[in-house]
């Protein structure tokens, strides 16, 4: 099985929403939350159904924590606002064993139409692919004993997904997998997709010139 591992922060309107898919989920995979502090109710929307468990704020210790707590072999690092299809679990398991994976990444959809929507899909699927440097909303897997292996996600407050793909493409083998995962498009929708897509750009050049410093931290905080 799979350990679905889901940081959370002031997250109580999407996890309300969202309790029948995560109750499903949850059938199929070790599923643990991780909140980080909040000060809204996404705790009590959570407890008593669905397994929760603390950790200090900051999405790279979060996930570290759900990973500690985890039992199975496989981590799939899922975002609250993403969305798996049926099988895509199976999949996973299925890959990692048929081709000795040592991670990878789902093929990424936006939840919204239009050419921009799409456009900024295919350009980080071709970087997965490409590139194999992937991001926290692409659906990250990684097998469990890898994953404690490279000492888990780097502790910064920016660009640890960035960092630990590049770790994890010189320990084995990696993909990105065709199945989709269904990403949230209301950064955009509430930022303005021209802004957000300016600002995602400098934090992207700013990590590949070494720049994980409070500045970038500051842009960042600028489309959560």
């Amino acid at each position: 099985m799979i350990s679905v591992i889901v940081p959370v922060f002031n997250e109580e309107r999407v996890l309300t929403a969202r309790r029948e898919y995560f109750g499903d989920l949850a059938r199929q995979a070790e599923v643990i939350f991780v909140d980080g502090g909040s000060t809204d109710r996404s705790v009590a929307v959570l407890d008593g159904a669905l397994r929760v468990i603390r950790a200090p704020k900051g999405r790279a210790r979060q996930m570290n924590a759900g990973a500690a707590a985890a039992e199975q072999d496989i981590l799939l690092f899922h975002h609250a606002d993403n969305t798996i299809e049926t099988g895509t679990l199976r999949m996973i398991e299925e890959q990692v064993a048929a081709e000795g994976l040592a991670g990878g990444c789902l093929r990424q959809v936006i939840d919204q139409p239009g050419w921009m929507f799409r456009w900024i899909a295919w350009t980080g699927n071709v970087r997965a692919r490409c590139r194999r440097i992937y991001y926290g909303d692409q659906g990250m897997f990684v097998r469990k004993d890898v994953f404690q292996k490279l000492g888990g996600f780097p502790e910064c407050e920016i660009g640890e997904d960035v960092a630990f793909s590049k770790m994890l493409r010189r320990h084995g083998p990696v993909r990105m997998l065709p199945c989709p995962v269904t990403c949230s498009a209301r950064r955009w929708l509430s930022q303005g997709v021209v802004k957000t897509t300016l600002i995602n750009t400098r934090i992207k050049l700013g990590l590949m010139l070494g720049d994980e410093g409070q500045q970038l931290t500051e842009v960042y905080r600028d489309i959560r």
